[in-house]
């Protein structure tokens, strides 16, 4: 639900006439990520939120089928390049996913631990990628952009600076993961949407309350005013 927020900060960025050149998405990102990255608006997004219960999601089976739906088969038929970020096991080293069937790549993204099981792709175990780069700013890099936008929707560095710790605190180095203090220093614009608990709730409202939250972070973070 969380990723959710994202939609918003597309809005605003939208808005604002920003295109993206790049798309990189982890775990729930990876499926706003490939419906960017596919050419879907904004209202496309959201209308898309509204068509399914997204607890329902957690399951990968039920993911793969949605996706099959409502995106491209391969990665090959998106109009953006775009990476899926997941987790290799045992080592636990984050991979970029980019090419072959985008279904089974964005579920391999999504298989969050606890949740759910290991997704074999291509001869991989892979799990979620927000174990090992929950912002993948610098996979952005590397495919080529010059300024990179992240949207970070993380709850622990949510609860983090909700306790005063930022990433510039003297305990950061002791508190966030290395591969999340080097997403920071590889992002030009960090926009950190303030995810309400009334948005955890499924269903419409829920979801607004994503969205606007998504879309109240990225105002305040290009100094925009309604």
């Amino acid at each position: 639900m969380r990723g959710l927020a994202h939609i918003g900060v597309y809005k605003v960025l939208t808005e604002a006439g920003i295109r993206p050149a790049f798309v990189a998405g982890a775990s729930a990102g990876s499926v706003i990520g490939a419906g960017i990255a596919a050419g879907m608006s904004w209202q496309d997004l959201t209308e898309l939120a509204r068509a399914v219960f997204w607890p329902k999601l957690l399951h990968g089976n039920t993911l793969e089928k949605f996706c099959a739906v409502h995106l491209p088969q391969r990665f090959s038929d998106l109009q953006l390049p775009f990476a899926a970020i997941a987790t290799r096991l045992p080592e636990k080293h984050a991979v970029s996913l980019t090419s072959g069937q985008l279904a089974s790549a964005i579920n391999a993204s999504c298989a969050m631990r606890v949740v759910r099981g290991r997704v074999h792709r291509d001869g991989q175990v892979l799990k979620d990628g927000g174990i090992a780069c929950v912002l993948p700013a610098a996979v952005c890099r590397q495919m080529g952009a010059d300024f990179v936008i992240g949207s970070d929707v993380w709850e622990l560095s949510s609860m983090l600076r909700g306790m005063g710790f930022d990433t510039t605190h003297s305990k950061a180095h002791r508190l966030y993961p290395a591969h999340y203090r080097n997403s920071i220093e590889h992002t030009n614009l960090l926009i950190r949407p303030r995810v309400p608990w009334a948005g955890y709730w499924p269903g419409d409202s829920g979801i607004e309350r994503m969205i606007a939250a998504g879309e109240q972070a990225a105002r305040n973070a290009l100094n925009l005013r309604y």
